[in-house]
């Protein structure tokens, strides 16, 4: 269906999202910080969407979201992230995310606003 990229330092979410999304027909590369996602989106064209966690050591979500739409990125970028205060939100909106979920959260949510995004292609 299509290729996502899951970027987030916990192995667990790392684990629980790609299965998810493998279990949902997807292809999942997964990295663990977003200078590793910028080096990874660098090399490959056929990446669909990423599903990018806000806090993680050196550059933040955040961080990642701002870089990649600077650099005219139209990639559609799913927040998956514990920080869930309305400030939290609008610096990911103003940033450039298209969609945001807060942890904990529901696998089979996260499918249904992936599939959703997709169709918006």
């Amino acid at each position: 269906m299509a290729n996502i990229l899951v970027v987030d330092d916990d192995p667990d979410i790392v684990e629980l999202v790609s299965l998810k999304l493998r279990s949902s027909g997807h292809e999942v590369t997964a990295v663990g910080s977003g200078e590793a996602a910028l080096d990874t989106l660098a090399t490959r064209t056929d990446v669909d969407l990423a599903v990018v966690d806000h806090m993680m050591p050196g550059m933040t979500g955040v961080d990642l979201v701002r870089a990649l739409r600077a650099g005219g990125s139209t990639l559609k970028v799913l927040m998956l992230t514990a920080r869930s205060q309305e400030r939290d939100l609008e610096n990911g909106f103003t940033a450039g995310v298209d969609d945001y979920m807060t942890k904990p959260f529901s696998p089979r949510e996260l499918a249904a606003r992936v599939t959703s995004m997709l169709s918006r292609r």
